[in-house]
C-alpha cells in the first residue's frame, strides 16, 4: 500500500493543497536498502520548515515495522477521526506509541526504546507519508542508535521533526497535568507556545544556556560571574512570561465554551505564577536571594520555576473534582491548547482508551466536539458501542494479534 519501499516506483500523488511545496526526494536510512520518491527536485529541510505554514499537516499513509507486538502494519487512516477497535493487548495503544515516536522519537510509555522492538528483531521503523505537503518522515531505532530523516535529510535537532508533525496523547497519564508538579504543567505550556509563537523556542533556548551558565557559577559560588548572566536571564525571562501569559488568556478562552458544557456546575479558572515574586523584577530577586542562591548552588527564580494553577470553585482543580471531572478538565484542556495551534500548524490527537472513566454522556460531548475540530484523531477503544458515533462520521479500524484491517 505505502510506496516507503525499496524500488523505483514513483511516490503515490499526494494534494498539495494550501502548501507551496512541490517536489521531494525521499532518501533510506544508512545501513538499509535505498528508498527513494523520484521528484522533479529536492528541497532542502530550512525550506521545507519556511514552507509549513498552512499545511494540514495529517498522516495519509503509515507504516510501522517491528514495534512492539506490530510485525507490519500498512495503514491510511482518514484525515479525521480514526477508530480504533480490538481486545485488550492487541496492539491498539502501540499504534498510537508508534506514530507519537515518528513525531517526538520517544515513547509516552517507557524510557527504554529497546523495549520498543518487536521480540526477535534487530531494529524497528515507523515511517510516514503527510497530506498536502508531500513531506515524508522515518524513525529507525537500533542497538547502534537512532535514525531521522526528513525527505532525504538527516534531522539533528528533535525541534525539526517536531515541527512537522506535532501530536498531543490523551490518556490515563494526561490528568497529570493537574495532580502532578510544576514541571508537567511548564512542558504543557512549552509544547503548544513551541508550535504557536516560532520565536518563542529562541527564547527559550537562550534563556536554558544562560540558566545553566549562571548555576554553574553558583556552584563554583562565584557572584560576580553569576551576576554576569542576569541581564540575560532576565531578558529572555521577560519574553517567556509575556508569551506564556498570551498563550494562557487564548487557552481560557478557547477552553470556556467547553468546560461551560463539560462541566456546567464548576468555574474553572487559570492564573500564572511566573516563577519570582510579582512585586519585584528578577533582577531584584537575585539581587536579594543571592546568598541563598550560592548556598544551595542553583537559580531559585525564574520562568523555570514558574507554574499555571488550575482551580475549580476557587479550589485546586485536582482537590475539587472527581476523576471523571478531571478527565474532562484535562481533555479541555489540551483540546484548547490544540485549537489555539489549529490555525498555522494542527496537532494529531492520540487518544487512548477514551472510554475509561467517562460515562456515554461525557464520552459523547467529547466524541462531538473531536468531529467539530478540524484535526486528525486516532481514539482507541475496546469496545466499538463505547463509541456514540455514526460509522459513516469515522474511519474505522479493528486489530487483533497485531494484524490490523480497516472495517467498512
Amino acid at each position: 500500500m505505502l510506496a516507503l519501499v525499496a524500488g523505483d516506483g514513483a511516490a503515490p500523488a499526494v494534494g498539495i493543497g494550501r502548501c507551496s511545496i512541490a517536489s521531494l526526494v525521499f532518501i533510506g536510512f544508512w545501513r538499509t536498502p535505498y528508498i527513494s520518491f523520484p521528484a522533479a527536485g529536492n528541497l532542502s529541510l530550512a525550506l521545507l520548515l519556511s514552507r509549513l505554514h498552512g499545511c494540514r499537516m495529517r498522516i495519509a499513509e503509515l507504516v510501522i515495522e517491528n514495534f512492539r507486538n506490530l510485525a507490519m502494519v500498512e495503514l491510511r487512516p482518514g484525515p479525521g477521526v480514526n477508530f480504533i477497535t480490538g481486545p485488550n493487548a492487541s496492539g491498539k495503544t502501540s499504534l498510537l506509541e508508534a506514530i507519537h515516536f515518528l513525531a517526538r522519537v520517544r515513547s509516552f510509555r517507557t524510557t527504554r526504546p529497546q523495549q520498543l522492538v518487536r521480540h526477535g528483531s534487530d531494529a524497528l521503523l515507523v515511517r510516514a507519508s503527510l497530506a498536502e505537503s508531500q513531506v515524508r518522515l522515518a524513525v529507525r531505532w537500533s542497538a547502534n542508535g537512532t535514525q531521522v530523516r526528513i525527505n532525504g535529510e538527516d534531522v539533528r535537532t528533535l525541534s525539526s521533526l517536531a515541527r512537522f508533525l506535532p501530536v498531543q496523547v490523551v490518556n490515563a497519564e494526561s490528568q497529570r497535568i493537574l495532580l502532578d508538579g510544576p514541571q508537567v504543567r511548564r512542558s504543557f505550556l512549552d509544547w503548544g507556545l513551541f508550535h504557536v509563537e516560532q520565536s518563542y523556542y529562541d527564547s527559550w533556548r537562550r534563556y536554558d544556556r544562560a540558566l545553566r551558565q549562571r548555576n554553574l557559577a553558583l556552584r563554583s559560588k562565584d557572584a560576580r560571574l553569576s551576576k554576569s548572566w542576569e541581564p540575560e536571564l532576565a531578558l529572555q525571562a521577560a519574553a517567556l512570561t509575556r508569551y506564556r501569559e498570551d498563550f494562557i488568556a487564548l487557552l481560557k478562552k478557547t477552553a470556556e465554551p467547553l468546560l461551560a458544557d463539560w462541566l456546567p456546575d464548576e468555574s474553572i479558572d487559570f492564573e500564572y505564577r511566573r516563577g519570582w515574586p510579582q512585586s519585584k523584577s528578577l533582577e531584584q530577586a537575585y539581587t536579594e536571594g543571592r546568598e541563598r542562591e550560592l548556598e544551595l548552588g542553583y537559580s531559585l527564580y525564574g520562568p523555570h520555576r514558574a507554574d499555571l494553577l488550575v482551580r475549580a470553585s476557587g479550589m485546586e482543580a485536582q482537590h475539587r473534582l472527581s476523576r471523571g471531572q478531571q478527565k474532562l478538565l484535562a481533555i479541555a484542556m489540551l483540546l484548547a491548547a490544540a485549537a489555539v495551534m489549529h490555525e498555522d500548524n494542527p496537532t494529531i490527537l492520540l487518544i487512548d482508551d477514551l472510554p475509561a472513566e467517562l460515562d456515554v454522556t461525557r464520552r459523547k460531548h467529547v466524541l462531538d466536539q473531536l468531529q467539530r475540530i478540524d484535526a486528525q484523531v486516532f481514539i482507541t477503544a475496546t469496545d466499538p458501542a463505547a463509541l456514540p458515533v455514526a460509522r459513516e462520521q469515522a474511519r474505522w479500524f479493528h486489530v487483533e494479534h497485531g494484524r490490523y484491517r480497516e472495517v467498512v
